[in-house]
């Protein structure tokens, strides 16, 4: 089990050195790899493995690094929301200037 911990220390501690700079795949990369490593310790656990004291700190210590972690997560989501909302926005203001017109309609122009 001091394995698993140490890959997950060790994959959280890589994480954690660039999270300001992370894009939201690679955040779902590192969710992914982090969940693995947790059924692994989970699986070892209900096998009867007897977590140590020392064990527990490790973990956890990197639990407290998880709101971090979260709220990165929002920034990317707020950041998404916008975007989508900017998209929306743009999508009407061009609608506006679109024209409705029969396919067969003609627009006539008189000269003065």
């Amino acid at each position: 089990m001091d394995n698993y911990i140490e890959q997950l220390e060790e994959l959280t501690i890589s994480f954690m050195d660039s999270i300001e700079i992370c894009s939201y795949e690679e955040i779902e990369e590192f969710i992914t790899k982090r969940q693995s490593i947790i059924d692994l310790i989970n699986v070892a656990l209900l096998n009867k493995e007897v977590s140590t004291e020392n064990q527990k700190n490790r973990i956890k210590r990197v639990l407290e690094l998880d709101p971090t972690i979260l709220g990165r997560m929002e920034t990317l989501r707020l950041e998404a929301q916008e975007w989508l909302y900017n998209r929306r926005q743009a999508a009407t203001q061009r609608s506006a200037y679109e024209s409705n017109l029969s396919p067969g309609s003609i627009l006539m122009d008189r000269r003065k």
